[in-house]
C-alpha cells in the first residue's frame, strides 16, 4: 500500500496532467478564435474606411456613421484579440512551468509555498488570492 506522501504526490501529478491538457485545449481554442477575429477585424476596418470615404464623397451621413460604427466595432474586436494574446501567454507560461517541474496551481489557493530539497511540498501555506478594488 502506498504511503500517504506517495498518494498525495500522485494526486498532484494527476492534477498537473489535467491542467496541462486543459491549458493546451484552451490555447488551441484561443489561437483559432483569434485567427477568425483577426480576419473579422481587418474586414470591418476596411469596410469602415470605405464607407466613411464613400459617405464623405456623396455627403451621406448614414454612410459616414456606418463607417464610424464599423471602425468602432473593429476596435472592440482588436481589444479582444489583445486580451486573447495575454491569456495565451499566461497559458504558455503555465505549460512551461509544468514542463520544467515548477508549476504550482494558483487557481484559488496558493497551496504549497515551500519545497523540500527533493521537490516535494513541505508545508501548506493556505493564502487566499484577494484583489483589492
Amino acid at each position: 500500500m502506498p504511503s500517504v506522501e506517495e498518494q498525495i504526490q500522485d494526486i498532484f501529478d494527476k492534477n498537473k496532467i489535467e491542467d496541462l491538457n486543459d491549458f493546451i485545449k484552451q490555447r488551441s481554442c484561443l489561437n483559432t478564435s483569434t485567427q477568425y477575429l483577426t480576419y473579422l477585424f481587418y474586414l470591418l476596418q476596411a469596410t469602415g474606411v470605405f464607407l466613411t470615404s464613400l459617405g464623405q464623397a456623396y455627403q451621406n451621413p448614414i454612410l459616414i456613421w456606418s463607417g464610424v460604427g464599423s471602425n468602432s466595432l473593429a476596435s472592440f474586436i482588436y481589444i479582444i484579440i489583445n486580451s486573447n494574446a495575454k491569456i495565451n501567454n499566461t497559458l504558455m507560461g503555465n505549460i512551461r512551468q509544468i514542463k520544467s517541474g515548477n508549476y504550482i496551481d494558483e487557481g484559488i489557493l496558493d497551496a504549497f509555498n515551500d519545497k523540500k530539497s527533493n521537490g516535494t511540498p513541505s508545508t501548506p501555506g493556505f493564502k487566499r488570492n484577494t484583489t483589492e478594488i
